[in-house]
């Protein structure tokens, strides 16, 4: 609070300086107050903002262009637009705040989960921090993943409580209402397994590791952020056909809030710049590109399926239709994790022909995204899951990156995608890696049929168990 007070008076400085020609050469120094601040904030905005102010003299004429950029950091700084207040009165105009239907990438809440989507904002700060080793486990970073900063949730004037990425990792509804929990556990063999890999690692001095870097984030991401979207799923169902008083319009809320985050902005889509973001919108959005699933306004086909979900379920929810709420949030769960099989296929390309011992990042967070659906997809496969693990996870030094190839990875993942009804379509395809490999090889999938009840189910388990016993005969 105290350092955003202080950040406050350096933007209406800098405000002035621009506007008042008397002051242009001050603009310099209160550039150079606010833009490093502006790390902990949208990427491209401070890159913006840093070729406007600093990488070139100040132009008046910019002033216009530049303003709106400041405006839109004004939250995650700490302050508001009325505590920033207008210009001289009439010269600038004060900017609005945020209203508590807030848009976030084009969806409307209809409660006030604004400050639960900064979540991402601590996991932004992290990665700066993790460019900088503080000695001892990591203190500086490990504290902001274990008691947070940025999502506020029950503020008052002396105190606040904060949502932390631990508290997420550790959540109680994650394991009363997540529909997997008891498959993550029983799959990692613990409870809170994301969470006991990142306070491990991060008791690891490393130095500069960037792997160390890459796994942390990876299982923050990937890990802690996907089971707590499942516990909100979760929780969001089983209050609206329970008999509590509390609206699960809030939890359907809180779940869009947490799977886009706050760096995406309020315009359809998200940002149009990959750098910004965290959240699985930010995964979906990034995969998109690689696999050619981007509709025609550019942003993530899976990510246009969530919007219409979203909005679905808050009709939904509004006349108490809870028969089919419940289906609406078994395929927002179920569609979230196409971007975690995209991220493997994506590893799985990009890995193939490394060494085990390389430093390449790539190995890290391929393992990660492979260990954050792997009991999802040994639930319903578990030959598939063998495949994946030999692949993705290193076991033993013997382990050799992607060994059968990545396409054999993408086609692991081929019964699942039905068992969990999208299918292989809003997987894609990169690098010549097609998801829908088996099926344009067996023929099309029964309209709205199960694959067990079919011949391509019979071929395709087949070629599973054939290829994964030669596989285990060869070595």
């Amino acid at each position: 609070r105290i350092i955003a007070k202080m950040n406050l008076s350096m933007m209406q400085m800098l405000i002035d300086s621009m506007h008042n020609e008397n002051h242009f050469y001050l603009v310099p120094i209160y550039a150079r107050a606010i833009i490093p601040q502006l790390s902990q904030c949208r990427t491209s905005i401070q890159r913006n903002l840093k070729s406007y102010l600093l990488d070139k003299e100040y132009e008046r004429e910019d002033f216009s262009r530049i303003l709106p950029l400041l405006q839109q950091s004004y939250d995650c700084l700490g302050f508001t637009c009325e505590q920033v207040g207008a210009y001289s009165s009439d010269k600038v105009a004060e900017c609005g705040d945020y209203t508590e239907n807030h848009p976030m990438a084009g969806f409307v809440p209809k409660f006030d989960v604004q400050t639960i989507s900064k979540v991402d904002l601590d996991m932004h700060a992290i990665r700066q921090m993790l460019k900088f080793p503080t000695g001892d486990d990591n203190i500086i970073p490990q504290m902001y993943y274990k008691h947070g900063r940025a999502a506020v949730i029950n503020e008052d004037k002396y105190a606040y409580d904060v949502q932390s990425l631990q508290e997420m990792a550790r959540s109680s509804i994650v394991e009363q209402w997540s529909p997997y929990y008891s498959d993550y556990v029983s799959y990692h063999g613990q409870e809170f397994y994301a969470d006991t890999v990142i306070m491990n690692e991060f008791k690891r001095n490393a130095g500069t590791d960037t792997q160390q870097d890459a796994l942390l984030l990876s299982w923050m991401q990937l890990g802690v952020v996907t089971e707590y979207l499942m516990g909100l799923l979760g929780s969001a169902d089983q209050m609206c056909e329970g008999s509590t008083d509390e609206d699960p319009t809030k939890w359907w809320d809180a779940f869009a809030a947490t799977y886009i985050g706050s760096l995406e902005g309020i315009d359809l889509g998200g940002s149009d710049q990959t750098i910004d973001g965290f959240m699985l919108w930010n995964v979906a959005n990034r995969r998109a590109v690689s696999f050619d699933t981007q509709n025609s306004d550019y942003y993530a086909d899976i990510n246009n399926e969530m919007l219409e979900l979203l909005f679905a379920g808050q009709a939904q929810l509004l006349r108490n239709d809870c028969n089919n709420f419940a289906k609406t949030v078994s395929r927002a769960l179920h569609l979230m994790v196409i971007p975690l099989i995209q991220s493997v296929i994506w590893y799985a390309i990009k890995n193939e022909g490394l060494s085990a011992s390389s430093n390449d990042d790539g190995l890290v967070i391929g393992e990660v995204a492979a260990k954050s659906v792997l009991p999802i997809v040994n639930k319903f496969d578990p030959n598939a899951a063998r495949i994946i693990e030999r692949n993705m996870v290193r076991s033993d030094d013997n382990f050799v990156p992607v060994v059968d190839g990545p396409q054999a990875v993408a086609n692991a993942f081929y019964l699942v995608l039905d068992e969990i009804g999208w299918g292989c379509d809003y997987v894609g395809h990169a690098d010549g890696v097609e998801a829908c490999q088996l099926e344009s090889a067996t023929g099309p999938r029964n309209n709205g049929g199960s694959f067990k009840q079919g011949a391509v189910t019979i071929l395709a388990l087949l070629a599973n168990t054939i290829f994964w016993g030669y596989s285990a005969w060869l070595s």
